[in-house]
């Protein structure tokens, strides 16, 4: 898997698109994916797609994400609906399958809570009795995945959002906007969109595989703290906030016992490109 993921998500689009004739996923962590509940057309065509649009700066039709499943139940009444309750480690998303996902609710309905799993879904939006837009997914591929790609997920991740808004401070600073969705995420989001919830996040995210927090000061930009954590086979090794390669030993979102994938490959093995695409069932449209 390519590790050139200091670049805003946009940058890959254009690529993928073509390359797929549908567009790319994106990578979003819970926290920025159940804030993205602004939802609406790119054109006026009566088959457009809908996008979501993202509180970093940037919009998703659909989203690449990998997470630990902890609960999945059948919430059908005349018919099977299953919804499935996924966390990463900045919250947690809700992702439901039923006679249109025939696949995903089929593979759903076999799975034994906790286990590592790799999604391509299509973000939906409702709204509760109460006035609030929660947000929900619809799976288009989902499969089994090893810790290991789940870090790695993790990890690139990070990179990516941590791009996205490095992208909309600099606009910020400079009073240009990085992209034109950044004047759409102040005009829908107002009041509620603070970077620094999700920058708090990535710093969740890097505790979680092992990384260094990341302190952001106002005054003087981006300062990084490296810090040593202890490799399994007792060594000492240096993370640092950019480093998007190094082993993880920190705690995670779920509990010990999540069965994964056989061992006997090498992390590198678990996580390479071809590992990752075969991961989310060959769609070949994440980032």
């Amino acid at each position: 898997m390519s590790n050139s993921t200091s670049t805003a998500d946009s940058s890959t689009d254009s690529n993928s698109t073509q390359r797929q004739g549908r567009q790319v996923a994106k990578r979003a962590f819970a926290a920025e994916l159940n804030d993205a509940t602004h939802v609406f057309k790119q054109s006026d065509e009566e088959r457009a797609p809908n996008f979501a649009l993202l509180p970093s700066g940037e919009t998703a039709n659909r989203y690449f994400l990998v997470g630990t499943v902890t609960e999945v139940n059948d919430v059908g009444k005349d018919s099977e609906y299953w919804q499935a309750r996924i966390v990463d480690p900045t919250g947690t998303v809700f992702v439901y399958a039923g006679q249109y996902q025939p696949d995903a609710a089929a593979f759903l309905s076999g799975l034994e809570p906790p286990a590592y799993v790799a999604i391509t879904a299509k973000p939906s939006t409702y709204e509760t009795d109460d006035g609030n837009v929660n947000v929900s997914l619809r799976p288009e591929t989902i499969t089994r995945v090893d810790e290991a790609t789940r870090n790695q997920w993790v990890r690139e991740t990070i990179d990516r959002t941590a791009a996205r808004l490095d992208a909309f401070e600099d606009g910020d600073k400079d009073g240009t906007d990085s992209t034109p969705y950044v004047a759409m995420c102040r005009e829908q989001y107002g009041d509620n969109l603070s970077l620094e919830v999700y920058r708090d996040g990535l710093n969740d995210a890097r505790e979680d595989v092992g990384m260094d927090a990341v302190r952001y000061d106002d005054a003087d930009g981006e300062v990084e703290v490296e810090a040593e954590a202890d490799t399994k086979d007792g060594s000492t090794r240096v993370y640092d906030a950019d480093d998007a390669d190094q082993s993880d030993d920190g705690d995670h979102d779920t509990d010990s016992n999540v069965e994964s994938e056989p061992e006997g490959e090498t992390e590198e093995e678990a996580i390479d490109e071809a590992a990752l695409a075969s991961a989310v069932a060959n769609a070949g449209l994440e980032e």
